[in-house]
């Protein structure tokens, strides 16, 4: 059972940082907003149109608008195709209560269904009236501090394999849903869609036990589905997690969670490359059993731990950077950066994984094609752990960096990152490797690899980060 830890410095966070308004400024000094000469909508200003229930046809979302989530709302069926053009805010509306539960705020794109989220950066050309091109799911404007949980998150359902039977349904949803919401099949290049340039911000809901809606839920989503540029905020739950699938995925960002940031289930198999994941010592995180859930990557083949089950659980992983604290002071908040258990397998290559306790745990996983190289991997007591139940001793490959150190920074080396995620003055600039990291150079090149490991280019500037015009890692604040 998971609950929810607090710290200190949660309970403080609105003196800290002062949190009174939900209005984001576009003029930054970290390079993920340019300044422009035209004004950003005041989305409390727009029209405002509620979608409740099933839709079974074409609907079309425009910036000029706010559209609000009555409760869950389904896109379901081979007609129901959701666009949502660039610029577009999509929120929270009125408490729907299923069973005794009150919910808000989700939207659910079935396995027969599709959805083009098709955003943008920001101040592109195409936003000749609205600077802001990014896609914007998250709280009702009219929130003035948002936390996490203030909206449901969302869930994208396609017909690709999994390990599961194809009548599962997917966690977070209420009994007797008006739609089919059942996962997985046999089209490994089945396509739900487009999410393109796109944020999620403090979703997540706990509907019962182990049955929780993260930021972004995929079942059995296909190769076919293009999913990249998407940033989750806040979580209350885990940040990304899939339940099998074959999608394909590019230049993610996981910021504080609570959960994990990235969790792999019910033999996921796609690539994923360019993913940051930042942990926030201000944020609550979850315990299970009385101690830390909160990882940075936790991967099951299912959640019996059965390796005879097919196809396996295999992300495969590159650019990877996983960052907690950049201290050991509040490290037992979290737990490990990488949990790879129950049979998993796992190919994880060219990351970066520093600021937890534990690095690396390998707990009964399926050692055949298991891939972990070329990784840097700092920790503040073990860097990495094996339990093994089969077949037998996992052992990392020695081109890996591995080392327990007091000062996570002393040892990855990263520019100015005395704080890998600091809420009040942050730039992703910081975490670019230095000429005397270990993560500079020795990365894997092979089959479109890079020399560096990590998620952000050591040569990257404010104008060519890849973070740059469409993320916000202060929402709100």
């Amino acid at each position: 059972m998971k609950t929810i830890h607090a710290t200190l410095a949660a309970l403080a966070v609105a003196a800290t940082f002062g949190l009174t308004s939900c209005k984001k400024d576009l003029v930054g000094s970290n390079g993920d907003f340019n300044k422009s000469s035209k004004a950003p909508i005041d989305y409390s200003t727009l029209p405002q149109v509620h979608l409740s229930g099933v839709y079974t046809a074409k609907r079309v979302l425009s910036p000029d608008t706010l559209y609000k989530l009555d409760g869950v709302v389904y896109f379901s069926g081979a007609n129901a195709k959701l666009y949502i053009k660039a610029g577009t805010h999509v929120v929270t509306g009125n408490a729907v209560t299923y069973g005794g539960r009150s919910l808000k705020g989700v939207l659910v794109i079935a396995k027969n269904a599709q959805i083009f989220a098709n955003g943008n950066k920001n101040n592109v050309a195409e936003a000749s009236y609205n600077p802001d091109s990014t896609i914007v799911f998250g709280p009702d404007p009219a929130v003035a501090v948002p936390v996490p949980g203030d909206f449901g998150g969302v869930i994208l359902l396609g017909k690709a394999q999994t390990n599961q039977p194809t009548t599962t349904v997917i966690e977070g949803i209420p009994t007797s849903p008006p739609a089919d919401v059942t996962f997985g099949g046999t089209t490994t290049n089945d396509n739900s869609g487009v999410i393109r340039f796109a944020r999620i911000e403090y979703a997540g809901f706990l509907l019962s036990t182990d049955n929780e809606i993260n930021g972004l839920t995929l079942g059995g989503v296909g190769s076919g589905t293009t999913l990249n540029h998407i940033q989750v905020s806040f979580s209350n739950d885990d940040s990304f997690e899939f339940f099998g699938g074959t999608v394909n995925a590019d230049h993610l960002i996981a910021l504080a969670g609570t959960d994990d940031d990235f969790d792999f289930d019910n033999g996921y198999s796609g690539t994923i490359q360019y993913a940051l994941a930042l942990k926030d010592p201000f944020s609550t995180h979850t315990v299970s059993g009385g101690v830390s859930d909160a990882n940075g990557i936790e991967s099951d083949n299912n959640a019996a731990g059965n390796g005879a089950l097919t196809p396996l659980t295999n992300p495969k992983l590159r650019n990877f950077t996983i960052l907690g604290y950049s201290t050991n002071g509040s490290a037992s908040d979290l737990e490990k950066a990488n949990h790879w258990r129950r049979a998993s397998s796992l190919d994880i290559q060219n990351s970066i994984l520093g600021g937890f306790n534990t690095g690396v745990q390998f707990e009964g996983i399926t050692t055949a094609g298991s891939i972990f190289r070329n990784n840097v991997v700092q920790a503040y007591t073990t860097a990495s752990t094996t339990t093994t139940t089969n077949p037998a001793t996992y052992s990392l490959i020695s081109t890996d960096v591995l080392a327990s150190t007091a000062a996570a920074n002393g040892f990855l080396k990263l520019t100015s990152a005395s704080a890998f995620y600091d809420e009040s003055a942050y730039t992703p600039l910081n975490l670019r490797p230095l000429s005397t990291s270990p993560a500079f150079s020795g990365g894997n090149t092979t089959g479109g690899g890079t020399a560096y490991r990590g998620a952000i280019d050591p040569a990257a500037t404010a104008s060519t980060i890849w973070t740059s015009n469409w993320t916000d890692f202060t929402p709100s604040f």
